[in-house]
């Protein structure tokens, strides 16, 4: 189980517990490549019954935890019909988020260097899939079972952001 799936799976949000979802650890760094903070970010489908995933959920950990048994704080809850999501650099393994509003935030993935290649190549087939639900480009097998990808055993742990700029932070 990631964790993320564990914090959903704790808390009170009740219709996420066992949602479909796919989740990785990323830096948020800025446009200039400066580390902000680390997010967990995941990509879940709110109904068995959609055929694409429409929530983009973000968690931070929390403050306080063990490092070794570190626990994770939900902050955001965004639709992804309000999120565009795309490759900001593929060298570095980042993505770039832009809101609704117009604030953008990069995100850089994080995964042990034996996996980052593939873990990242699932992301980008996903972008694929979330922008052009038909064309889908060929690639890596879906993230079942991938490092990183819920429930997988092998993987305990389951941005670049325009300068001075965050993702907000909760109110």
């Amino acid at each position: 189980m990631g964790r993320l799936r564990h914090c959903l799976a704790q808390g009170e949000y009740g219709q996420l517990r066992d949602c479909p979802l796919f989740e990785s650890d990323f830096m948020q760094v800025t446009w200039s490549g400066e580390v902000v903070s680390r997010v967990t970010v995941g990509i879940a489908a709110t109904s068995p019954l959609l055929p694409l995933p429409d929530l983009m959920l973000l968690a931070r950990p929390v403050p306080a935890s063990p490092p070794d048994t570190e626990e994770l704080q939900l902050f955001r809850l965004l639709p992804l019909s309000c999120v565009r999501l795309s490759l900001h650099s593929h060298r570095c393994h980042q993505l770039r988020a832009r809101l609704a509003t117009g604030r953008t935030f990069y995100l850089q993935l994080l995964a042990p260097p034996r996996h980052l290649q593939r873990l990242f190549a699932c992301w980008i087939r996903l972008l694929f899939l979330l922008r052009d639900p038909g064309g889908c480009p060929p690639g890596p097998p879906s993230p079942q079972g991938l490092p990183g990808a819920v429930g997988d055993p092998r993987d305990p742990s389951g941005d670049r952001e325009e300068p001075g700029e965050a993702v907000p932070a909760p109110q």
